[in-house]
This record gives structure tokens, C-alpha cells and sequence, in this order.
């Protein structure tokens, strides 16, 4: 009787690991990460990648989460919504993750979203902040960053009030589409807060790559101020035009113009352009965590850090907030309750403290403006981070 009531004891004690969530074991935790790996936009995704394994890397050297070491396993799905839908698939079903944080781009997030709430998956969102991502809420999803209308209207309010003249003329080109909404709405609120003189704005095909017209619009409307909606190469050709014809603009820009990458592409046309982002793309911050990726990532991968690591980096540190709160016996429902309280998370100055205590579960709102300098080919920071 003794042997077999210790048999049951042994059976109820060892229940609760066996039941236990998929991707946990007694000594791993594995994390998800979708990302663009190859392709046109791969620098996006392997600087993104940079960031998971950096965080992954840090606590796994002191020791894991709660003894447990973070193991991140990263499927690429070449910014192809389909292809997200797939690697997430085989993340869920063969590798058996416990949470996701890389995401790739937002039709790719949109994309996954059925998988997400079907496997109540923990996921941090901060390769793609937009507000479709959080509206409606999913209740496992975590979402970090602004959007693109107050980074644009970051923008525009440091120019009208710290370096455009009285009689400046405000111009917006964009995509048409959501992504180009978004910006709009940002021009729009500045254009009314501030009473700017903005006689002008065109929408433009994704894809487009000759902006001679566009930009020939906004020279004859006199436009001096230029709120940028391309993107990467677009970007870039729309400023090219601009100087041909020897416009004398300050252009505010996506963030993805942030990067060392894209910041090639534009330098050619001279202007020291503005962008607003909700991490930090200079300082202290920024050389701090360089010297911690040394520690944990290759040389080629150091040449990849761009914002997109930073903003990995900080999603990577909530997750992991969130799952040490939640002890040995770790799980899903846990990490989610835990990431609902987060609240004052210190990212070291890469942006400002995360916090999802919001019914929205939204933080990294606040958004700062920089500069990029052309001779140096440096940002420099003109705010801290700033809700708008």
C-alpha cells in the first residue's frame, strides 16, 4: 500500500511539468521570431534579430530566468505575409515556442494574429507598432511603439517652433494606404495646432519610383517643408528630386530612415533630415549597448545594429521581465498577467520606460526628434522622448 500511495503522490507531484506549457522546459525557454532575413528589407530583420539575441544573451549569462536559459529560434519569411503565417506555423508545431518577439512588418503581424490568439501566444510587438496591431486588443498581445502621426507631428512642431522661418510652406507626400494615413493624420493635427500654411498634398502608389511630378508640385506650391512618406528608396529618390531642382526643403522622415542603411541612401541629396522615433538612435544609450553586444554577438553582426535592434533589444526585456516575475512554474497565462502589470520597465535610456498597464497595452509613445548630420554621418538628438 505504501509503494503504491507513493506511486500516486509521484504522479500528482509530476502532473504539473508534464502539463506545462509548450516551449518551457526544466532547463530552456524557447522564444519565437519572425522576421525578414532575405530579401530587399533584410537589414531590417538581421538588425532586429541582433537585439533578441543580445537581451537572450545577457540574461542567459547571469544565470537565465529562474535557472532557465532563453534559446530564440528565428524563421525568416522575406516580408511576405503568407510566408509569416507559415514559419509561425512551424515555430508553434516543430520548434513548440513558449512566446514570440520578433514579428516582422504589419500586414505580416496581421497576418500571424489567428495563430496568436488560437495558441494564446505571449507576443511583443515592436518591429511594427501600428495601430491596427492594437485596435481591437488581443488579449496576449503586447504592442512597443508609436505611431507613425506622432512621430510625424514630433517632427513638424520642433520645426515650426525651432527652425523654419514665419512664412514656411508645409508640403506631405505618401504612400495611399493605411501606413500613409497615419502620416497624414500627423500632418494634419500639426497643420491645424499650429496654423501652418500647407497648401499642398499628394498620395502616391506603393511601389512608385520616379517622383519627378510629385516633387515638381510641391516646387511650384513653394513648399519649404517636407513631410517625407516614403520609404527606404523612395525616400531617397523623392529628396533626389528635390535637389535637382534646388529645393531649399527641411524634410521630416519615416523612422526607418533612421538607419545606417537608409541614411546612405539619403545623404547623396544633402539635406540634414529630421526623424521622429521612440528609441533612441545616438548617445550614451546607444554606445552602452554596443558594448554589451560585443560581448555576445559577432563583428558582422555589430555592423547590423540599426533602431530596429534597439526597439528587439527592449521587446526581448519585457518578455523576460515577465517571465521571471512569474518564477519556476512559468506559463503562458503567467507571462501574459505579468506583461498586463509591467509597469517602469528601465530600458537604460534606449527609449522611455515601458509600461502596459493601458487598456490598450501599449507602451514606447513617446517619441524623439533627431537630426541627421551629413558630415558626420550621425543622428543628434534635438528632444528627449516626448508624448505628443
Amino acid at each position: 500500500m505504501k509503494t503504491i500511495a507513493s506511486a500516486v503522490l509521484g504522479m500528482l507531484v509530476a502532473g504539473p511539468a508534464l502539463a506545462a506549457d509548450p516551449g518551457v522546459t526544466d532547463t530552456t525557454i524557447k522564444i519565437g521570431d519572425v522576421n525578414i532575413m532575405t530579401g530587399p528589407a533584410a537589414f531590417v530583420g538581421r538588425g532586429f534579430s541582433v537585439g533578441s539575441k543580445v537581451a537572450a544573451e545577457e540574461v542567459n549569462a547571469a544565470g537565465g530566468i529562474n535557472g532557465r536559459k532563453i534559446v530564440v529560434i528565428t524563421e525568416d519569411d522575406g516580408y511576405v505575409p503568407a510566408r509569416s503565417f507559415q514559419a509561425l506555423t512551424k515555430l508553434l508545431e516543430v520548434d513548440q515556442i513558449f512566446a514570440l518577439n520578433g514579428t516582422s512588418g504589419t500586414a505580416n503581424v496581421l497576418a500571424m494574429m489567428p495563430l496568436i490568439t488560437e495558441h494564446k501566444l505571449p507576443t511583443v510587438v515592436s518591429q511594427a507598432p501600428a495601430p491596427v496591431v492594437y485596435t481591437p486588443v488581443r488579449p496576449t498581445v503586447f504592442t512597443f511603439g508609436a505611431t507613425y502621426e506622432n512621430a510625424f507631428y514630433a517632427q513638424l512642431k520642433y520645426i515650426h517652433e525651432k527652425m523654419a522661418k514665419p512664412d514656411a510652406v508645409y508640403g506631405l507626400v505618401r504612400q495611399d494606404d493605411d501606413f500613409g494615413k497615419d502620416i497624414e493624420a500627423g500632418f494634419d493635427r500639426a497643420v491645424k495646432d499650429f496654423n501652418l500654411k500647407a497648401p499642398v498634398r499628394i498620395r502616391f502608389k506603393k511601389g512608385t519610383t520616379n517622383f519627378s511630378a510629385e516633387v515638381a508640385q510641391m516646387k511650384q506650391a513653394g513648399v519649404t517643408v517636407l513631410a517625407n512618406g516614403g520609404i527606404f528608396a523612395g525616400a531617397a529618390n523623392i529628396l533626389s528630386e528635390a535637389r535637382k531642382l534646388d529645393m531649399p526643403l527641411i524634410p521630416a522622415e519615416v523612422w526607418s530612415e533612421g538607419i545606417p542603411a537608409s541614411a546612405a541612401l539619403l545623404a547623396p541629396a544633402g539635406y540634414d533630415y529630421l526623424v521622429g522615433d521612440y528609441v533612441s538612435l545616438n548617445g550614451p544609450a546607444n554606445e552602452k549597448f554596443r558594448e554589451l553586444a560585443k560581448k555576445y554577438v559577432s563583428e558582422d553582426e555589430l555592423k547590423n545594429i540599426s533602431r530596429y535592434t534597439y526597439a528587439s533589444y527592449i521587446g526581448m526585456k519585457a518578455l523576460i521581465e515577465a517571465m521571471r516575475q512569474c518564477g519556476k512554474d512559468l506559463t503562458r497565462a503567467c507571462t501574459v498577467e505579468k506583461l498586463r502589470g509591467l509597469k517602469g520597465l528601465d530600458t537604460g535610456g534606449l527609449s522611455a520606460p515601458v509600461d502596459f498597464t493601458n487598456d490598450k497595452q501599449l507602451s514606447g509613445t513617446a517619441v524623439g526628434v533627431y537630426q541627421y548630420d551629413i558630415k558626420s554621418a550621425t543622428f543628434k538628438p534635438l528632444t528627449g522622448f516626448v508624448q505628443y
